[in-house]
């Protein structure tokens, strides 16, 4: 895989025409600690672009930095090693994020926005670029096999983050569940279809005894046992937040179902992203065109919130764990730029939080076991 760029500084941090002393450090800075790239980088180009002026809120700009370089930076269970034995925590050192929910959710639009907010880059990695499939209005489906990208590359000195892109649940039925139980156990190969086999062999009368979840062909599915390496350890759902029903009334005992299995394995912070909180923003605003402004940022607080409740009721999530997002839809989006990568980058803070209290309650659960085996 081809090396992640570094981040360009963040043109918009820049915009401010009051604050001259904290561009001229944030640009020094950067060309401090990064020298081989800065060469590119035209300063005088950089500040005369203040000169367009902006609103943004240099506080929320400064969040985005910061929340930038903790996910570039990452080090899985830095501040919680001593919990461990020093062999446990070597044993990992990369975390691994699956995304669930039905086609179209938006999980890949996610990852590309996601990639963009990191990176401030419109230009995702091409080994990235090749594997990603975002639906589109011509396609039923957007991403059909198992798709690991890598988010962070690991280091001597950081962890890498993987992001697990599956194919979007279309039936919701028995066989969907079943591919969703072998993705979770950290079975499934990179790149391959996810899909068992439709008909048993009526030669091999054994099968007729086997449960589902064991006819998946052996090329999908990876032989080395599963491990903390290779499982998930941290569980996303994603759901388009814009319709009126966010969880189809058919659909929600499949889900409750998964959530069920994703409890049992010991995922208990699941985190659960809305799409599409800009089509939600405009639909609302065009059936409310005659409200005055005064009313009509509280009445908007107030349908976001129905849509939230609507899932703590289907699902029983907890409300702290869901997030309402606006994906970038196109290249070179600027538009409500700000508000993308802050809400983007402190949702996957909150997805690799969880992810090590995964962990922790795996590896706690492992060197108790093995002390109580050794007594």
């Amino acid at each position: 895989m081809s090396d992640l760029p570094l981040p360009l500084p963040d043109r918009r941090l820049l915009l401010d025409l009051q604050t001259q002393n904290y561009k001229s450090t944030y640009i020094n800075n950067y060309q401090n600690q990064n020298n081989e790239q800065s060469e590119t980088i035209n300063k005088n180009t950089i500040i005369s672009e203040t000169q367009e002026g902006s609103s943004f809120s240099i506080v929320k700009l400064k969040q985005i930095e910061d929340m930038r370089k903790k996910i570039l930076n990452y080090k899985l269970l830095t501040e919680k090693t001593l919990y461990f034995s020093q062999s446990s925590s070597s044993k990992i050192n990369q975390c691994n994020i699956i995304l669930l929910g039905p086609s179209g959710s938006g999980k890949s639009s996610f990852i590309k926005s996601l990639y963009r907010a990191i990176y401030n880059s419109p230009n995702l990695p091409p080994d990235a670029m090749n594997k990603l499939k975002i639906k589109d209005i011509h396609h039923n489906e957007g991403t059909l096999n198992f798709t690991k990208l890598h988010l962070v590359e690991e280091t001597k000195n950081t962890s890498g983050i993987i992001l697990c892109d599956t194919r979007g649940h279309v039936n919701m039925n028995e066989n969907e569940k079943e591919q969703f139980k072998i993705i979770l156990d950290g079975r499934v190969k990179d790149g391959v279809f996810v899909e068992q086999r439709s008909n048993r062999d009526p030669f091999a009368l054994w099968e007729f005894w086997k449960k589902s979840s064991e006819l998946f062909p052996n090329e999908i599915l990876d032989n080395e046992e599963p491990n903390i390496k290779s499982i998930p350890h941290a569980v996303v759902f994603f759901f388009d937040g814009s319709t009126d029903e966010v969880i189809q009334s058919e659909d929600n005992k499949f889900y409750k179902e998964l959530i069920y299995l994703c409890k049992r394995k010991g995922y208990i912070n699941i985190q659960i992203v809305l799409s599409r909180i800009d089509v939600f923003e405009n639909r609302f605003y065009e059936r409310n065109k005659n409200i005055s402004k005064n009313d009509l940022n509280m009445k908007l607080n107030k349908s976001k919130d129905i849509q939230i409740e609507r899932v703590i009721q289907a699902l029983g999530v907890n409300r702290a764990n869901i997030h309402f997002l606006e994906n970038y839809h196109k290249e070179g989006q600027i538009n409500n730029s700000v508000e993308i990568d802050y809400h983007i980058l402190k949702t996957m803070i909150d997805v690799l939080n969880s992810a090590e209290m995964y962990i922790m309650s795996y590896m706690a659960q492992k060197e108790t076991c093995f002390c109580l085996g050794g007594k």
